[in-house]
């Protein structure tokens, strides 16, 4: 099908011609006198071989075939052709003499008398195939040629718009007859030569179904000036005459002016522009949330109606986090899908708990849900992903959540608050959070940017250790923590001191009072300022990926020293024996119970790890507790070990959120290189544990701590289980 032909000009080839297309491309076109039903042939008599070659045939409106080959010569002096027409005695020959000037390819005469459907064959042959086997995309003798071709089909085209632009990417936009449903191709011709439109193209009915809307998308460094739609497929060809008026307006300014604000083109936009560039991604976000869609539900609230509601909806790199609730007496849901752009719904497997609305609300029970579509990354830049709720009546009816966070702490904050802790299995972890919660902590990472630093006063050069301090919020140890450094010679002497400040926004705040600490007790201080709220791994990584000592030191922030030579003891250990991995000390509780005698693992009734402390709310000088020993794993509170095995080690991992498990999966790691783990009960300080923690929202009130137990077994188990039985167990050390 064409929508309009062009005027033919009088040009048989009832003899074959021979005819130049480009500076190295040449066509032989040639009308056998009957239809030709077999592949024809050509061959080269003489010695001459070609780079490439390429047939098509064409029906003519008088039953006849016409043939057209595209051949390469890689020598142009002279060829004796044999051409076969796929029947008994039909053949023709042909010379050609490069040293006589060869025609050039008239475009009108190839298409005179060609049916419609063999001059879109012949189109589409020539810009989807020839175009790309003989490198003519960029030829401005071929662009030429295939616009005369364009003009020759169709010598009066209907128009297609460039509507917009964003970082190098044209929108554009043109409508279709109602049966061009399928798209093969999609390709601008013009100036910037010959493009491929990308495959993932908009074409959705329009207008009750009397015709089509046509999105593309297109890369171009100008522009596309004097340029052709050209779009084909098993209903015929469609040629559009591109006007570029809108090249240079916004996405953003065209679609608060656009009368089409289909959802589809919504989804279309956000999908195909969000994964270009930042500043696409920055577009396609910015018209998210300038223009939300308004929240839907479904039913009303009541004895017997249903009802579903779908509260959060997180795109992540591999799907969609879903969490609602839905109230259904008459079992008239059936069930949830995502939808998507490029494929079928996805249904959910809803992970369902129970729950009761507030009094305001009517009171009633109501079944709360969480579930995850595996949609990869196909709605990762959405904010408000569309679902549709099918109904037992065959019925189905689209919900749409409320905008969530684009931000990605934000994001991952509402991932961890959207099922109780109470509710938060393993199964359901496994099942349903653990992917989409890897995806937003990985983003989140992305996003923290690189720190900082801040000198006070002359530094200690050449450290034999350096001790990292992560600070959240919290500084009201500092000055103990700093006046017992100082009245420690040794640690004044062999130590830099690093803080990690990661709480930004209180930089100011907290250099003033690390300047005062200095002028008080003459320490040189280290300050490293993320530039934004990381979490302990991170800050903790920061800080040691600027330190300059043999050893690291991790140190917390509400650490303080009971005595001198702490520091100078566990660096010993760790000089004494080089398969020591790392060496942790007892920290108390302001109380003088002990905190912590050694990190060892446990299970509850259900088989879960935890970690936990040998001797925790014991008494300071539990004789055991004393003892200086191998054992699973120590505290991150005051951890010590080698910079380069940290490094070797890939320093605390960053998956964990927010800070819980990172020191003992920092011991497994250290424990897979064959080093071991040492506890010195000589070596005391206090730990006021979990000041800073406390002050994290996220953490206090979601399933952070529950998932991060979940990835250390899913990680760990079976190491787990092998140190607790070769070491945890042995002499009552149990406890």
């Amino acid at each position: 099908m064409l929508e309009t032909l062009g005027t033919y000009a009088e040009s048989p080839f009832d003899a074959p011609q021979f005819l130049q297309l480009t500076p190295d491309v040449y066509l032989v076109a040639w009308d056998p006198p009957h239809a030709v039903n077999a592949a024809p042939r050509l061959e080269e008599l003489g010695s001459a071989q070609f780079s490439a070659m390429a047939s098509v045939r064409l029906a003519l409106l008088d039953g006849r075939s016409r043939i057209i080959w595209a051949l390469a010569p890689k020598d142009k002096s002279r060829l004796s052709l044999k051409l076969t027409a796929g029947t008994i005695g039909s053949g023709a020959e042909l010379t050609a003499d490069f040293s006589q000037s060869v025609s050039a390819v008239d475009p009108f005469a190839l298409t005179n008398g060609l049916t419609q459907n063999a001059c879109a064959s012949l189109v589409t042959t020539i810009l989807n195939t020839w175009a790309g086997m003989f490198k003519l995309a960029r030829s401005r003798s071929f662009v030429g040629f295939a616009t005369k071709l364009l003009q020759s089909v169709n010598d009066a085209p209907s128009v297609a718009d460039c509507v917009a632009s964003v970082s190098g990417t044209y929108l554009l936009e043109t409508f279709l007859n109602s049966e061009c449903a399928e798209i093969s191709s999609a390709i601008l011709i013009g100036d910037a030569g010959v493009k491929r439109l990308d495959g993932d193209i908009f074409n959705e009915s329009y207008n009750n179904g009397r015709n089509r809307l046509f999105l593309g998308t297109v890369d171009l460094a100008q522009p596309p000036a004097r340029s052709h739609l050209v779009l084909s497929g098993p209903w015929g060809l469609a040629i559009r005459r591109l006007e570029a008026e809108g090249a240079a307006r916004s996405l953003g300014t065209w679609w608060a002016s656009n009368a089409r604000k289909l959802p589809e083109v919504r989804d279309y936009l956000i999908t195909r522009l969000g994964g270009r560039t930042p500043t696409a991604r920055a577009a396609v976000r910015d018209l998210q949330l300038a223009e939300p869609m308004p929240a839907r539900r479904y039913g009303a609230l009541g004895e017997t109606a249903a009802f579903c509601a779908v509260e959060t909806a997180i795109s992540v790199d591999s799907g969609v986090l879903v969490g609602g609730w839905m109230r259904d007496p008459g079992k008239s849901i059936e069930g949830l899908d995502v939808l998507t752009v490029e494929t079928e719904p996805v249904p959910l497997e809803l992970h369902a708990f129970d729950g009761v609305l507030p009094e305001t609300q009517g009171g009633y029970p109501i079944k709360k849900f969480v579930a995850f579509a595996p949609t990869g990354g196909a709605l990762r830049h959405h904010i408000q992903p569309r679902l549709e709720l099918r109904l037992a009546s065959g019925e189905r009816t689209s919900l749409v959540p409320p905008p969530q966070p684009s931000d990605a702490a934000e994001s991952r904050a509402n991932a961890l608050s959207i099922i109780p802790p109470r509710h938060a299995t393993d199964a359901l972890i496994s099942g349903c959070l653990a992917q989409p919660l890897a995806d937003l902590q990985d983003n989140f990472r992305k996003q923290v940017g690189g720190p900082t630093e801040i000198l006070i006063g002359t530094q200690t050069q050449n450290p034999v250790v350096s001790i990292v301090i992560p600070l959240y919020k919290i500084y009201e140890f500092m000055k103990p923590q700093l006046a017992a450094f100082a009245a420690d010679r040794w640690l004044a002497e062999n130590a830099e001191i690093i803080f990690v400040l990661d709480s930004p926004e209180q930089a100011t705040h907290v250099e003033d009072l690390l300047i005062g600490f200095h002028l008080l007790y003459g320490l040189p201080i280290r300050m490293i300022v993320m530039e934004q709220n990381g979490g302990y791994a991170l800050a903790c990584n920061a800080g040691a990926s600027k330190a300059n000592g043999r050893y690291l030191a991790m140190v917390n922030s509400d650490v303080v020293p009971l005595d001198s030579g702490w520091l100078e003891q566990l660096c010993a250990c760790l000089m004494m024996d080089e398969q020591v991995g790392a060496a942790g000390a007892k920290l108390l509780y302001a109380d003088n119970a002990i905190q912590h005698a050694g990190l060892k693992f446990i299970q509850d009734e259900k088989g879960r790890w935890f970690n936990h402390h040998y001797f925790k709310g014991f008494p300071r000088h539990f004789p055991q507790a004393s003892t200086s020993r191998e054992v699973p794993g120590v505290t991150g509170a005051c951890l010590v070990l080698s910079r380069s095995d940290f490094e070797e080690a890939g320093g605390y991992t960053t998956d964990f959120i927010i800070g819980d498990y990172e020191d003992s999966d920092l011991c497994l790691k250290l424990r897979s290189s064959n080093k071991k783990i040492y506890y010195l009960g000589d070596v005391e300080l206090y730990h006021f544990e979990r000041v800073s923690i406390s002050k994290n929202g996220d953490y206090t009130r979601g399933v952070a701590s529950q998932y991060n137990r979940w990835l250390q077994q899913f990680r760990w188990e079976q190491e787990i289980m092998d140190v607790m039985s070769s070491i945890g167990a042995r002499d009552g050390m149990a406890i």
